[in-house]
């Protein structure tokens, strides 16, 4: 096979350098596809290791290409299983002693947590029952915070790239983040989004996540991974066990959902049939004509959660995380009538709120285009009144010009 076929194969497995392909071999009877890598060491190591004996032959089962069951070979070099590559290791490769790539690990340990048993997960991915058995007793094995790395998106996953390049909502505190994020997207940008310059960032960036895991809850439940420390998950259990468990039930007038449908808040859902249907009902709530009518689109979001709840545990478990923050907020201002000055000096821009809540800037422009003063500044105050919960940064702001004006 020529080198431009190799080049195009290696882009459609996520293969980058330091690897590349050596050699394709393809059996049609048998429909297999044996792709054969090797890692190209530094010009300085290679003249220092010029006698160095090949180390083993190591093999692992990839996911299907196609119809073509796909095996992966490597002849390992010393650093191919350092400790450095293993804590952050390549999705194509495997662990040393294993035969299966981590690619095909996560995919059986994804499909395992949804609750699909081996069966089906062997229908699914049409991989030997042995080898499914097989990762699922080593993930069984593994320590926790290793179990969370194998549930962590791998760097071939899309969502990766989508944060790089602010295609989706995703937003951290942490300041070291937000750094390596603008940094990751302007050498992006000045390579023109070239192959090996993206993959290397969202190397960089998954490599983050992994060593600052504890620190990284908020944003690993936005990527849609529950990151529990075992300590945490003793306490769980423990709570459980007690015959006490503490669910959260919700509502239809629960302002968790004004939040979603106002798209103040984002589930970050891969479910292409609820993210469709969340944009259908955004449409319907915003022409809605009252609360009772915003209360009926809401209805059809619970109902819709509820029926599909099996196939929606990620996007639940955001919600619930979204709830109990909004819950451990404070309601400790008591704000003011809707005929309080307050309201008018904000209208008329006298007193500015910072606040990067969209629905909050696209209120504040319909009401100041209304002709009446009295009903402008009520639909401020309900506003406010309505979302206390998830405006902790708004609600400081005001009690701080309420302050100063007495």
């Amino acid at each position: 096979m020529d080198r431009l076929y190799r080049r195009e194969v290696e882009q459609i497995l996520g293969i980058y350098p330091p690897f590349q392909i050596k050699e394709l071999h393809i059996d049609p009877e048998k429909e297999l596809l044996e792709v054969e890598i090797e890692e190209q060491l530094k010009q300085t190591r290679r003249i220092f290791q010029a006698n160095r004996p090949k180390t083993k032959r190591v093999q692992w089962h990839h996911t299907k290409l196609g119809r073509f069951s796909t095996v992966i070979t490597l002849y390992a070099t010393p650093h191919t299983f350092s400790k450095h590559r293993t804590i952050n290791p390549p999705a194509f490769i495997g662990p040393e002693d294993s035969q299966y790539t981590y690619h095909l690990q996560q995919m059986v340990v994804l499909a395992a947590n949804n609750n699909l048993k081996t069966d089906g997960i062997q229908k699914l991915l049409e991989v030997d029952r042995s080898i499914i058995n097989q990762i699922l007793a080593d993930s069984e094995n593994q320590e926790q915070e290793q179990q969370a790395n194998t549930t962590l998106p791998l760097e071939t996953d899309p969502i990766w790239k989508s944060i790089i390049r602010h295609e989706i909502p995703f937003k951290t505190q942490l300041a070291p983040l937000r750094f390596l994020l603008s940094k990751l997207e302007l050498n992006c940008m000045n390579a023109k989004d070239d192959p090996s310059v993206m993959q290397n960032a969202v190397a960089t960036l998954r490599q983050f996540f992994i060593k600052n895991a504890r620190q990284l809850k908020s944003e690993y439940a936005q990527i849609g991974v529950l990151n529990t420390t075992p300590s945490e998950k003793q306490t769980e259990s423990s709570e459980q066990s007690e015959g006490t468990k503490k669910r959260v039930t919700l509502t239809v007038d629960h302002p968790i959902w004004h939040s979603i449908l106002q798209g103040e808040v984002d589930l970050l859902s891969k479910n292409m049939g609820l993210n469709l249907f969340i944009t259908q009902l955004k449409t319907l709530y915003k022409k809605a004509n009252d609360g009772q009518e915003q209360m009926q689109v809401a209805r059809e979001l619970l109902s819709y959660l509820k029926k599909n709840k099996n196939n929606l545990r990620n996007e639940l478990m955001s919600i619930s995380r979204m709830v109990k923050q909004m819950n451990e907020q404070p309601e400790k201002v008591d704000l003011p009538a809707p005929g309080h000055q307050l309201w008018s000096d904000i209208l008329a821009g006298r007193t500015y709120i910072e606040s990067d809540k969209m629905a909050l800037k696209l209120l504040l422009v319909k009401a100041r285009a209304l002709e009446d003063q009295h009903e402008a500044s009520a639909l401020i105050c309900d506003y406010f009144n309505r979302n206390k919960r998830s405006m902790d940064n708004e609600l400081r702001q005001l009690e701080q010009h309420i302050t100063a004006a007495v």
